[in-house]
């Protein structure tokens, strides 16, 4: 018998409603033969353009798709992945092929009509993980990962046509299909591990920042130069993010006011040692506020240290520190009467339960703030828990440069504990 090709599909997404404005954020293909041979693979996270949706569920930030093409510029690579297929299939296919489909309806390209198989069905129903477990099988791990549950979803599926001779029936009877080409430019295809390690690599701007002549020791720690160039960092880092005019200005700042590489590091130590004596000042650090320090140190180029003695040397000194950091909370600035938005799913935990929009609002306009449902030039600040967030409230914060605070600072500075 010859065999015949099937392209399974796996779609992650920023919701589950293609028809309005959700969008794919990762596409995966595995190309299998009715042998049970597998035959060519495509993988790559996707911009969508927009917000990234429920992180929760697919795993995914705005930071790890910030690098990854749109979804065009891997179309035509999705199309040469499924050459040769004859049928299309994966588990709750129709959900994946409805999105393929909006997305190719986008570039003004219509995928042909096929065979649609799905494993949900055949196995009698239940998610990915459940019917592998039902019928003994392993799955290939990282649930609501394109890849690996393209993969699952192929076993699986070598598993079920085993007892079903009428699907393998219909799969042989199967005409060729003549996938489109699409001539749009190309991008390289990004996957999770390789967003990820460029993430974890030091910032471009912190290499020209401390591109300085090293110095013996720090000539004197206590220059006000020095505290200047600590305020600005502390308003550039209230979103946890450094964007492009963010690093020129800390470059040029630096540069003008002649500090030195020594007095730089210790600025950005300085800073994160700060965040991390106000982090235990209440005897406890949460892993909200673990990820935090996390983010700020990777953004100063102090990843590498150890946490869990920075974190028993805070606690042993807080006794000292304590007047210092009641002064600092101090002069935080008053957002009573600001007019603030929010966006994005929000992570963060308040007494145990976590903080929905309408508890977010409510947080907020208890600290005397104006909430407002979208983001004008009248809004004073936005607030959100991904950085680098590309929803539409986020675009236009950015387009009419609104303050823009990333939550974890937002709740400290109105005393909010999470």
């Amino acid at each position: 018998m010859t065999t015949k090709a099937i392209g399974v599909v796996d779609v992650e997404t920023t919701g589950l409603f293609p028809f309005r404005h959700d969008r794919i954020v990762e596409v995966a293909v595995v190309l299998l033969h009715t042998d049970g041979r597998i035959g060519r693979e495509f993988v790559s996270l996707v911009d969508p353009g927009r917000d990234i949706g429920p992180s929760s569920v697919h795993g995914l930030t705005s930071g790890d798709v910030l690098r990854a093409p749109q979804f065009g510029e891997i179309a035509g690579q999705i199309l040469e992945a499924l050459d040769g297929a004859v049928a299309l299939a994966g588990h709750n296919v129709r959900f994946d092929r409805q999105f393929l489909d909006n997305e190719f309806l986008r570039l003004g390209c219509t995928l042909p009509s096929c065979l649609n198989i799905c494993t949900m069905q055949l196995a009698g129903g239940g998610n990915l993980e459940e019917c592998c477990r039902d019928f003994g099988l392993l799955s290939e791990g990282g649930r609501h990962h394109a890849l690996a549950d393209a993969r699952t979803a192929a076993q699986l599926l070598v598993h079920l046509l085993g007892d079903d001779p009428r699907t393998v029936q219909q799969i042989q009877e199967c005409a060729v299909v003549r996938w489109p080409q699409i001539t749009l430019a190309r991008k390289q295809p990004v996957t999770r591990e390789e967003s990820r390690r460029q993430q974890a690599e030091e910032p471009t701007y912190l290499q020209e920042l401390l591109r300085r002549r090293p110095e013996p020791a720090l000539s004197d720690a206590g220059d006000g130069t020095v505290i200047a160039y600590g305020a600005l960092l502390d308003r550039a880092l209230e979103d946890r993010c450094i964007d492009p005019s963010e690093a020129d200005a800390l470059i040029e700042t630096a540069t003008q006011w002649g500090l030195t590489r020594s007095q730089v590091e210790h600025a950005h130590r300085s800073y994160l040692d700060h965040l991390v004596v106000v982090a235990v000042s209440d005897g406890t650090v949460t892993e909200a506020e673990r990820r935090d320090l996390k983010s700020v140190a990777h953004l100063l180029g102090q990843a590498n240290r150890d946490w869990d003695r920075i974190l028993a040397e805070a606690t042993a000194r807080l006794a000292s520190a304590r007047q210092r950091v009641a002064a600092s909370r101090a002069t935080v600035s008053n957002l009573a009467g600001l007019r603030v938005c929010f966006t994005g799913e929000l992570q963060s935990r308040h007494e145990g339960i976590p903080i929905t929009r309408q508890l977010a609002e409510d947080l907020a306009a208890k600290a005397g703030m104006v909430v407002m449902d979208s983001v004008t030039k009248a809004c004073d600040l936005l607030v959100l828990a991904d950085p680098n967030s590309q929803s539409g409230k986020a675009k236009r914060a950015r387009q009419y440069g609104t303050r823009v605070m990333h939550e974890a600072v937002f709740w400290k500075t109105i005393g909010v504990r999470i």
